[in-house]
């Protein structure tokens, strides 16, 4: 009898038995398209001819499962990468083939853009905790094996005569129906603690919560204080992550149920009021993006401010000495100022000397003093004037223009330019004329001018 058709709207439940190779193939059909499943197909043949089995494997799969989009399609290949590439690329015109012989990867790219990740099935190895792992070639199974979390150990196969057969030896489908994230053995987070913030991340897209054996792995590895063995730079990528994520509510939750806070800084917050200015700084983000589309923002920098805006300046200079942070140097600049700026806009009674104090901080910074505010404060209300107006102003006289009325080079001319543009962002001068008149009734200028 045949198989029900699935609604593309649902996923696959239901039971410890695989789904039908019919049913994933529906799936595919039914999420990915009709062209995207013909090229999992050609690249199953190819792969096959080769004698080197192609399989879909880890997020992409989870993903299809759960009916999330998949930008990102891997293939795992138990043979000669670099052979299934190229073969690919000889059959389609028009198609790009980038090899890595370095890590036994390539990319292919179709003409309209659709990508194809393929990496060599491998066998990992760790020499000592956190170190980096030994590789060597593999089969899908031991591949699947090496993987951080069940529901990332499952795979569909695209060989011709098993097409859409469901690998999932873990146990990962079932662990994705009940909310659970389940490592893969014992040694896991101590093999890699940065599965430990990638597990972090995929609890809060998903909405997973640690499988119990999973959660006594969790603190014995960080008893063994075992961040303390990763490189700042690994470290600083994972994190990087976990604060780009949209959930902060969520990031908040498991940061404090999984006793991850340290990594940040050296106590939890004890209120709400760090995740709302951090929600506000999203805000603030999104905000400057619509409104200086193409301008550059080191988007992390204004959240990292606002995590480390009321603790011991000295705990985010000891963080910022081991991460590759962007401009870091700027972040501990800003920290220093923030509470100063802070108080003297409350004070400030002129635009000028509004734009001054704005003027001393990082963008970063700006936005992230901005969302310490309600959007109709007066603080904020002049923050996003200074973005939109003030930033952008320039005298309307240069100092040549200057020169040409007679005043001579020096430190006088700096400071004349200087007052020049204090008077244009008050609202004083608008344009050269108003300039001139305005240095004649300062007395800079004689009152007859030719």
């Amino acid at each position: 009898m045949g198989q029900t058709a699935l609604n593309p709207h649902q996923t696959i439940s239901g039971t410890d038995n695989p789904p039908p190779a019919a049913q994933i193939h529906r799936l595919l059909r039914q999420h990915w398209g009709e062209a995207r499943l013909q090229r999992l197909h050609d690249i199953g043949r190819t792969a096959a001819k080769l004698g080197t089995p192609a399989y879909l494997v880890g997020g992409c799969v989870r993903d299809l499962l759960q009916n999330h989009p998949a930008p990102d399609t891997d293939l795992a290949i138990e043979g000669d990468v670099r052979a299934v590439a190229e073969a690919c690329t000889a059959q389609l015109s028009g198609m790009q083939c980038t090899y890595h012989p370095q890590f036994g990867t390539a990319i292919l790219e179709y003409p309209d853009g659709f990508r194809l990740d393929l990496a060599r099935c491998r066998v990992e190895h760790y020499p000592a905790p956190a170190a980096l792992p030994e590789v060597r070639p593999g089969d899908i199974v031991a591949d699947l094996a090496r993987r951080d979390f069940t529901i990332n150990a499952m795979a569909i196969s695209l060989d011709p005569g098993s097409f859409g057969d469901f690998l999932d030896p873990h146990g990962g489908r079932m662990d994705l129906q009940h909310g659970l994230l389940r490592v893969l053995h014992p040694l896991s987070f101590v093999d890699d603690p940065t599965r430990i913030l990638r597990g972090l991340r995929f609890a809060v897209r998903f909405h997973l919560r640690l499988e119990p054996g999973t959660h006594v792995l969790l603190k014995t590895a960080l008893a063994r204080d075992i961040f303390a063995r990763l490189s700042g730079a690994r470290l600083w990528r994972e994190l990087k992550y976990v604060l780009e994520l949209d959930d902060l509510a969520g990031v908040f939750e498991k940061l404090d149920a999984w006793q991850l806070w340290p990594l940040l800084r050296p106590v939890p917050p004890k209120s709400e009021t760090l995740l709302s200015s951090m929600q506000r700084g999203q805000q603030e983000i999104a905000w400057f993006h619509r409104h200086c589309p193409g301008e550059k923002l080191f988007d992390t920098a204004v959240l990292l401010t606002l995590i480390w805006r009321h603790i011991p300046w000295a705990e985010a200079e000891k963080r910022l000495h081991c991460w590759p942070v962007t401009d870091g140097h700027h972040i501990l600049r800003d920290l220093q100022f923030l509470s100063e700026v802070s108080e003297a806009l409350a004070k400030a009674t002129r635009p000028s000397a509004a734009a001054q104090l704005w003027a001393s901080l990082s963008l970063p910074g700006i936005l992230a003093l901005l969302a310490e505010h309600p959007e109709s404060d007066a603080v904020a209300e002049s923050g996003r004037h200074y973005l939109l107006k003030q930033r952008g102003l320039k005298s309307p006289l240069s100092g040549r223009d200057l020169q040409a009325m007679g005043l001579a080079p020096g430190p006088q001319l700096g400071k004349v330019l200087r007052r020049l543009y204090e008077a244009h962002l008050d609202g004083e001068i608008e344009d050269k004329e108003t300039a001139r008149q305005w240095l004649i009734r300062q007395g800079i200028l004689p009152s007859i001018q030719p």
